[in-house]
């Protein structure tokens, strides 16, 4: 596989100058696409829908076990079809499928069963709007300055999450989850699809500046064989484990704390705009320091904000600064992620190689929301989980440690 590379010359300024379109296409395709529902708007419709549906939360937001299982069964294989067909022509037609899937949820009448199987479908159609896809479009565009550039993309879903509980909230208005589908299905077609449309696209074959080199890397049966590759994805899933059981469920974990649902709400909002400079702050870091060390600088801080979490007659000041620090560790996850990815395991086969991490990384999200609503509903509280949580980072550190050093070969992009 042949890409476009820098010239020696050209700085991570001229890098982003040059590859500022297809990343701002990138951003509105993470954003509006499939990844930020299991982590932001699930949870809001789950409260409507059980208001007007009497279905459990724990319920409801088992439907996300059954979109993770999706993207295991199938995430190598849109990876795989990334790299052979090419990530625009993947990523607009499963942009199409978000806004059909969406769509289709607003038509759940009583049976839960149906409202999994919308999901799942939601997350068959959506899989090509996963981070896996555009990272192989910043990843061709983006070297010196793949880290920033990897983390404005994927700091996109902070800003979904900023925004959907305003938006669910007008929508839906009490019980009124349909119109909250509707309009989330709209998004993509009227915003994302016309943008990727103009301007996501691979490099050309020659540019000013540019070269064309050949891309090294791992096959998927190569690194399976390697624990580096193991090692990786079980951290990232450990970690998105952590925060993907509390994000769904940190609207009653703080109200249950003291706080009012207002504060809650603005704390949501915070935690969300923390993802964002998480993102920001682990991909500026990523071009400078060695990943696991990231990982310590950012990890270790939300361990103690979920630590504080556990306190009793939490304040709206302490559950902000508590928020506010595992919303940056969250925002690590993913660009973490891509980036081993690429570093460690080369970028010939890039896409089917993340499309598998990813498909490990996502049972931490998929399976940790309906697990903790339904833990909670049993043991009747959160601190329990909140610990478990405290665990799953500390476990995700150590194993970043076990990498090693980049390999020579990869260190470079190519």
């Amino acid at each position: 596989m042949n890409v476009m590379t820098d010239s020696p010359e050209l700085s991570r300024m001229g890098e982003l100058r040059r590859g500022w379109r297809p990343l701002v296409a990138s951003c509105f395709g993470i954003a509006l696409g499939l990844s930020p529902h299991s982590a932001y708007t699930i949870g809001i419709m789950a409260s409507a829908m059980n208001a007007d549906l009497a279905w459990s939360r724990g319920d409801i937001l088992g439907a996300t076990m059954i979109g993770t299982l999706a993207v295991i069964l199938l995430g190598s294989t849109i990876g795989r079809a990334v790299d052979r067909l090419g990530a625009r022509r993947v990523a607009i037609a499963s942009t199409i499928g978000v806004s059909l899937g969406l769509f289709l949820l607003s038509t759940v009448a009583t049976n839960i069963y149906i409202f999994y199987i919308l999901w799942g479908l939601l997350t068959v159609l959506g899989l090509g709007t996963l981070p896996m896809t555009y990272a192989n479009i910043v990843g061709q565009w983006f070297n010196r300055a793949r880290g920033m550039a990897l983390g404005i993309a994927l700091a996109s879903t902070g800003i979904a999450g900023a925004i959907y509980p305003f938006f669910l909230d007008f929508l839906i208005d009490g019980s009124n989850w349909r119109s909250g589908f509707l309009g989330l299905a709209s998004l993509p077609l009227l915003i994302s699809l016309p943008i990727q449309l103009l301007w996501l696209r691979e490099p050309g074959k020659t540019r000013e500046g540019t070269a064309t080199v050949e891309v090294t890397g791992l096959t998927l049966k190569e690194a399976i064989y390697r624990y580096r590759f193991w090692a990786s994805a079980f951290a990232a899933m450990l970690l998105n484990f952590a925060s993907g059981g509390l994000l769904p469920n940190f609207l009653p974990l703080l109200t249950e704390g003291g706080l009012t649902v207002a504060d809650a709400t603005r704390a949501l909002a915070v935690m969300a705009l923390s993802i964002t400079a998480g993102r920001l702050l682990c991909g500026f870091m990523l071009d400078r320091m060695w990943a696991p060390n990231v990982g310590l600088i950012l990890i270790l801080p939300a361990v103690l904000g979920a630590l504080a979490l556990t306190t009793q007659d939490m304040t709206f000041s302490m559950a902000f600064a508590a928020v506010a620090l595992i919303g940056l560790a969250t925002g690590a996850e993913y660009d973490m992620l891509a980036y081993i990815t690429g570093r460690y395991f080369g970028r010939r086969h890039f896409s089917e190689l993340f499309g598998f991490q990813f498909a490990i990384f996502a049972i931490g999200s998929g399976f940790a929301p309906g697990f903790y609503g339904t833990m909670r509903d049993r043991l009747g509280s959160y601190e329990p989980l909140l610990y478990l949580s405290i665990v799953a980072m500390l476990g995700s550190i150590a194993l970043l440690y076990t990498l090693g050093r980049y390999p020579k070969e990869y260190a470079d992009g190519h």
